[in-house]
């Protein structure tokens, strides 16, 4: 009897079973997919480029003086004119010096007859030859002295010792001058000097020679370009900042000497550097990280981002490669690994 009913109890909780498992749903359903947009990884030009301040200066400069004492009786420039090497600025009195030129050039003719009348007396031995040798030096004295007054008749014209514009005008025509009086202040502003310094940590990437971009406030939107002409030997200990100079031609002459400019040195160039869309980027306790779209998921990849391209778009310097895709949204839904489906609905890197 209680072998019957075990069997009987076997059977029931079988058909238990049994009923059960004709009611179960089966393995419990995976992670949804998430829609993303994607983008592919580009390749793009780089300039890494360092950010400097400075102010132009001229390329020379110079302060014209008078060389020797007399009235100012003429002003032929004036602040701002254009002027060229060789040229007139201002002349003093001169006729005193004229007159005493002519005098001497009348000795001169003077001394040159009075020799070729002596030379075939000394051959002849009529005068001995330290008569002759008087005569020949009263005519190198004559000479000399008609030399000097034509430096003398030089020097009362000042004139630009280079091309050039005039940044000051300090005398007035009827001023009386001495040797060292200034007249004059002459810039020369093509090309323009660009002097600034360079942080201590940009140091070791900025060389002579390298391409900069220089703007300034009076010319907004626009940039001007020139080289690094010289980098200096020591840094400045209380800025920690090394000077540096560049050129920057300016054939125009619209920048001008003392203009305040802000400058991008360009320290190294790429012209095949890989890019992502800045909506692919996520930072996070100091680390950059996007997610690659492979095979219908998302798998986390650890960036290092380079330069920002200004244009929505960021080198990645490390962490990708080229051809892959990325996503560009939903990025706060996603893991190492979640499914993923691609919006039609959006543009790529929307």
């Amino acid at each position: 009897m209680t072998r019957v009913l075990a069997a009987a109890l076997a059977a029931a909780l079988l058909a238990a079973g049994c009923d059960r498992g004709s009611h179960a749903e089966g393995p419990p359903p995976g992670p949804e997919a998430v829609p993303v947009t994607i983008a592919n990884v580009a390749v793009r030009p780089v300039e890494r480029t360092v950010s400097v301040v400075g102010t132009l200066a001229a390329n020379a400069q110079a302060e014209l003086a008078s060389e020797v004492e007399g009235q100012v009786v003429a002003i032929l420039a004036d602040l701002g004119d254009r002027v060229t090497a060789g040229q007139v600025l201002a002349r003093v009195r001169q006729d005193v010096t004229e007159a005493k030129l002519r005098e001497a050039e009348a000795t001169v003719e003077k001394s040159i007859a009075d020799e070729a009348r002596a030379r075939p007396l000394r051959d002849g031995g009529v005068i001995s030859t330290q008569e002759y040798d008087q005569v020949r030096w009263s005519l190198e004295t004559a000479r000399a002295r008609r030399d000097q007054l034509r430096i003398e008749l030089e020097r009362l014209a000042i004139r630009a010792p280079f091309d050039g514009s005039v940044a000051a005008r300090l005398i007035d025509a009827g001023s009386y001058v001495r040797p060292g009086t200034v007249v004059f202040r002459l810039v020369q502003d093509d090309p323009l000097r660009f002097r600034g310094e360079v942080p201590e940590r940009d140091v070791p990437a900025v060389r002579a020679g390298q391409g900069v971009r220089v703007s300034v406030d009076a010319f907004p939107g626009e940039t001007f370009e020139g080289r690094v002409a010289r980098v200096g030997s020591a840094s400045d200990p209380s800025a920690r900042a090394l000077s540096f100079e560049a050129e920057l031609p300016n054939p125009d002459h619209r920048i001008r000497p003392g203009f305040f400019g802000h400058g991008e040195i360009i320290v190294a160039t790429n012209d095949r550097a890989l890019a992502v869309p800045r909506s692919a980027l996520s930072t996070f306790a100091g680390v950059t990280k996007l997610f690659v779209v492979e095979d219908g998921i998302a798998r986390e990849r650890a960036v290092e981002p380079g330069v920002d391209l200004g244009d929505g778009w960021v080198e990645i310097a490390r962490g990708i490669t080229q051809g892959k895709a990325v996503a560009t949204s939903g990025l706060s839904k996603l893991a190492d690994g979640t499914p993923v489906v691609v919006r039609d609905d959006q543009p790529p890197g929307a």
